[in-house]
């Protein structure tokens, strides 16, 4: 049996330190239910707070991030949050820490910026996969998912899930998660989106966190902007979802 989580938290503006504890929280949810991956949202740790981002800068060994670390290690799970991404002498990238079960950390960069983005980040420019429990998960952010070659070039390279962290008010997500569930049957993977819980910053995040199976089913989808874990899990041959409070 396996197991993939979206944790829709409230990331509080600017708050780091808090941030990790609200991190921590979902991340022990998460693991009695026995979650092996585990995505958080986009800029997860800072908020959606892009004037925040040179500022709040960090990389995958900021001493900081110690707490999830050895939670992602102590429970075997993948761990995924969003941050920004320190660089030498530029722009930080707005991105995604893998935190690994082995102990070991990645980092991937958002490919494709939207909106207001490129004033404040620079973009990557390679995708990032790693593989458990016999899955392949491929990582995105947000506007990503606006580049059908993104999720394409996961699945031509053997992907079976994509995970994007994202963060969606009303309007966006009118377009965004239909465009993901047709992702999912294009492309045959499992795609699971985490959005913003209840914001405490300068956006207003609708929540509804969700995963699709490899048809476009909608398995789970968190009911609005309630802290909450909406899970996957695969049995045999089936995916299954559910939605469960932190």
């Amino acid at each position: 049996m396996f197991k993939i989580g979206a944790a829709q938290v409230a990331s509080v503006r600017g708050d780091l330190a808090g941030n990790i504890r609200t991190h921590s929280a979902a991340i022990t949810g998460a693991a009695e239910r026995e979650v092996s991956v585990l995505v958080f949202p986009e800029l997860s740790l800072i908020g959606y707070e892009p004037d925040l981002a040179a500022e709040l800068a960090i990389t995958a060994t900021d001493e900081r991030l110690a707490p999830l670390a050895a939670l992602a290690h102590r429970h075997q799970m993948a761990v995924v949050v969003g941050a920004s991404l320190q660089n030498v002498g530029t722009k930080p990238g707005l991105g995604a820490i893998l935190l690994a079960a082995d102990g070991s950390t990645r980092n991937y960069t958002k490919m494709h910026l939207g909106g207001a983005e490129p004033t404040y980040f620079v973009p990557g420019g390679a995708p990032l996969t790693f593989a458990t429990h016999g899955q392949t998960v491929g990582i995105a952010i947000c506007a990503d998912s606006s580049k059908p070659s993104h999720p394409q070039a996961y699945a031509e390279g053997g992907s079976t899930i994509y995970a994007a962290g994202v963060f969606l008010n009303a309007e966006w997500y009118t377009t965004d998660s239909p465009r993901l569930a047709g992702y999912a049957s294009r492309f045959r993977m499992l795609v699971v989106m985490a959005n913003h819980a209840a914001s405490v910053g300068t956006y207003v995040s609708v929540g509804k966190s969700a995963v699709w199976a490899p048809d476009g089913t909608l398995l789970a989808e968190a009911a609005g902007t309630e802290s909450s874990l909406v899970i996957a899990t695969r049995i045999w041959e089936g995916w299954y979802g559910e939605v469960v409070g932190v």
